[in-house]
């Protein structure tokens, strides 16, 4: 089995800087290479990335475009909606989304801001659903984002609660201050001791200067950590403990909801 490393974007790649040989690990290299920011993507980038041949990668993206998994726009690239569609039929995920959507739908109108969900994807934490918008309007992490670990409450929160797979050695050399109030790799350490004793996590400008953000994990039947429930608020006029206390009702709620999907859609 080929030894991985985490990339600069986060996503892994093999430590020998040797691309895969199967065309099925290639077609997974390309595809990852779309990053958060990313609209679109050149030949040349997808090439640079990947560190696939140009010819295979041309020829490739030729195939992936009639499967409808890639898209052109003029000489570039984008990710098709068939990956979308294919994503939202993961079934974890679709029964998660099911059963905590219109929990999410009545704490964001109580709460007046957005509430997301996040769930552990591989070494990353991907965003599935996003309600509300904040007071003034701005929105909170865009459905089908990576989640920033060091620097979000959803991030620290998953950090603590899975440290097997997320190891720290893999997130500190990707570390990056956002803000002043940006934990150092020794805070974080600390922080997560901290949060996995409290249950909890918070995240007091330290992703975003004037914003907050509390996040408390979903659990399912067998208390195996699902993912993380966070509202994103404004620092100023924002109540922590009525977050807290709203968030922590919301997510016994969503694994309640859980238990009878399951239950109902288990054979006879």
């Amino acid at each position: 089995m080929a030894a991985y490393a985490y990339a600069e974007n986060g996503r892994q790649t093999r430590q020998d800087g040797e691309p895969p040989k199967s065309v099925l690990g290639k077609v997974a290299l390309i595809l990852s290479a779309f990053r958060d920011n990313d609209f679109s993507l050149s030949l040349t980038e997808l090439t640079s990335r990947t560190r696939i041949a140009k010819a295979t990668v041309y020829r490739l993206c030729q195939e992936l475009v009639e499967g409808e998994l890639l898209e052109r726009e003029g000489s570039n690239y984008r990710l098709g909606l068939q990956l979308y569609e294919i994503g939202l039929r993961a079934p974890r995920q679709r029964t998660l989304r099911e059963a905590a959507r219109p929990v999410l739908e009545n704490l964001a109108q109580s709460l007046n801001n957005a509430v997301t969900l996040s769930v552990p994807n591989a070494s990353e934490l991907l965003c599935i659903e996003n309600i509300g918008t904040h007071r003034n309007q701005a929105r909170a992490s865009v459905v089908g984002r990576h989640i920033q670990l060091h620097s979000t409450a959803a991030g620290k929160l998953t950090l603590a609660m899975l440290p097997d797979q997320y190891p720290l050695s893999g997130v500190v050399p990707l570390m990056r201050r956002h803000t002043p109030r940006t934990l150092t790799p020794a805070r974080l350490r600390e922080e997560l001791i901290h949060i996995r004793d409290q249950g909890y996590a918070t995240d007091i400008e330290e992703h975003r200067t004037g914003y907050l953000a509390v996040a408390v994990p979903v659990r399912g039947g067998d208390d195996a950590y699902l993912g993380a429930l966070s509202v994103i608020a404004p620092t100023a006029g924002s109540n922590l403990p009525r977050m807290l206390v709203a968030l922590t009702t919301a997510s016994r709620t969503i694994t309640s909801r859980l238990s009878h999907f399951e239950a109902f859609r288990a054979p006879l």
